[in-house]
């Protein structure tokens, strides 16, 4: 039986082989009452950090959820380039779309830009709330596609503080009227994707971003969604770098 035939949950702990793990029911509700997880069975767990283990459900009581960790897989590594991507915030439901498709094209980075045609509501006083929902997306999307890296996201940051933290060989920023074609780049083993809202970044924006290092490039004449962009940017990306 292979890994494949095995659920994965996300577990951040240290893994030890004859380990025991009781954990509190209540955090397991998708294991006990949807994958009705009992005594005997076997699942995998992962940290995001590249380590992953089988386990063994002991015991199910009132409180707990009983474990045991029989064996340990070997270290995940990152492979491929490492892809950070900048996208402005965008409507709820877009936005965790790009954030899960962008999770299981392997994206490092995630960090989402207040641009200046951004409008956002209760940003500032559901800020963590957000952040949180975020994380769980792309950890949802890790136990569902097998990768073992869950990506570092940030909270949001404004186009200047982004592109001042962001240190990838290569940077590009998403613009129609740009005059390279994300075809012509070269690809390096680290590369920043700015991606703007729905009416794209302003020209200031784009100056900006160049002046930082930025090169504007054209993904074709079609307008493409915000997440459309991402997954198309980062499967070109990959591909162009004979991944797939």
């Amino acid at each position: 039986m292979t890994n494949k035939n095995f659920t994965r949950t996300f577990l951040d702990c240290d893994y030890q082989k004859g380990g025991i793990l009781s954990l509190e029911k209540k955090n397991f509700h998708h294991e006990l009452n949807v994958l009705r997880k009992k005594a005997g069975d076997r699942f995998i767990l992962f940290d995001g950090k590249g380590n992953s283990c089988l386990c063994e459900v002991i015991e199910i009581n009132r409180k707990h959820f009983i474990l045991e960790i029989i064996e340990l897989f070997k270290p995940s590594i990152r492979e491929g380039i490492n892809i950070e991507l900048g996208q402005s915030l965008i409507k709820n439901d877009p936005f965790n779309f790009s954030i899960q498709k962008a999770t299981e094209l392997g994206v490092k980075k995630f960090c989402p830009i207040i641009s200046e045609r951004v409008v956002i509501k209760g940003m500032k006083s559901h800020s963590n709330s957000r952040l949180e929902k975020w994380r769980q997306i792309a950890q949802g999307a890790c136990e569902q596609c097998g990768e073992n890296w869950i990506p570092e996201i940030s909270s949001p940051l404004n186009i200047k503080q982004w592109s001042e933290t962001t240190n990838s060989k290569t940077k590009i920023v998403l613009f129609p009227n740009a005059d390279a074609r994300l075809s012509e780049i070269e690809i390096t083993e680290s590369i920043s994707i700015a991606i703007g809202p729905e009416g794209d970044f302003t020209k200031k924006e784009v100056s900006y971003l160049k002046e930082s290092g930025f090169l504007p490039v054209t993904i074709g004449k079609r307008i493409l969604r915000a997440e459309t962009a991402a997954i198309s940017v980062i499967s070109a990306l990959r591909y162009g770098a004979k991944e797939f």
